[in-house]
């Protein structure tokens, strides 16, 4: 397997933990939620698989964004204090807590992952540079306006689900070839796998911190997949001049 990508036109990036940390957050706000279970009489283990629970039921009803942990977030909240061994006065003000970690989730300050300032700019200067993320449109797009990248890009893709399906629109949209594109980001199941299946070949640029339904082998075969230590390695990948 070749570690340099020829023929190539078009770069599609993932967003989350590939551009930004992202997830890091996330586990910020969990490990506040694991404290709290803790004080409850629960083992960090139970307090992960009852926010689990609600995550998956909560995607099903409403997909992926702010919006959704929020809700699972505030459900699990509430299920610690109905079924914990403790209580104390203190709980009453739990679901503003929530509130409020979900709040900051929703702004928290743009931090770049190592390479992608430097990175990003030479990529968008030699191809076509699409940013394909999924969630909540207007949570998305207020991380990518943040981020100040919005001018140098050539279009951002809210899609839904990060599917087969998403992926042949985005291609559609913009008048790609699969041969011709390659997908760039830190997540096996959306940001590898389910290009792959549309034809598109991938760089897997791995992060330490990567959200758990998202951790999945990648499929062997296909189109190819290069694995790459960080982002600013891209530009080797992508036969960027130095």
């Amino acid at each position: 397997m070749t570690n340099r990508l020829d023929n190539i036109k078009a770069v599609l990036l993932d967003a989350d933990d590939t551009l930004w940390e992202n997830n890091m957050f996330f586990l910020q706000c969990i490990e506040w939620l694991c404290k709290t279970g803790r004080g409850m009489g629960f083992c960090d283990k139970a307090v992960l698989t009852i926010l689990d629970s609600w995550e998956k039921h909560h995607i099903r009803l409403m997909g992926y964004g702010y919006g959704s942990f929020e809700q699972s977030l505030l459900a699990t909240v509430k299920q610690l204090v109905m079924t914990g061994r403790y209580y104390s006065p203190g709980h009453a003000g739990l679901r503003k807590r929530a509130l409020k970690w979900t709040a900051f989730l929703r702004t928290h300050p743009i931090i770049f992952m190592l390479g992608v300032e430097e990175t990003l700019p030479h990529i968008a200067s030699h191809y076509q540079t699409i940013v394909v993320t999924k969630g909540n449109h207007d949570d998305q797009m207020s991380k990518v306006q943040r981020s100040g990248l919005l001018p140098i890009l050539d279009g951002v893709e809210v899609v839904h689900r990060k599917n087969v399906g998403d992926y042949i629109s985005v291609l559609k949209k913009y008048n790609l070839k699969p041969e011709e594109t390659v997908m760039i980001g830190n997540s096996p199941a959306s940001d590898v796998n389910a290009p792959k299946r549309a034809g598109i070949r991938t760089v897997f640029v791995p992060h330490s911190k990567t959200w758990h339904f998202e951790v999945e082998p990648i499929q062997p075969g296909g189109p190819e997949t290069i694995h790459v230590p960080h982002f600013a390695a891209l530009r080797d990948v992508l036969k960027l001049p130095m």
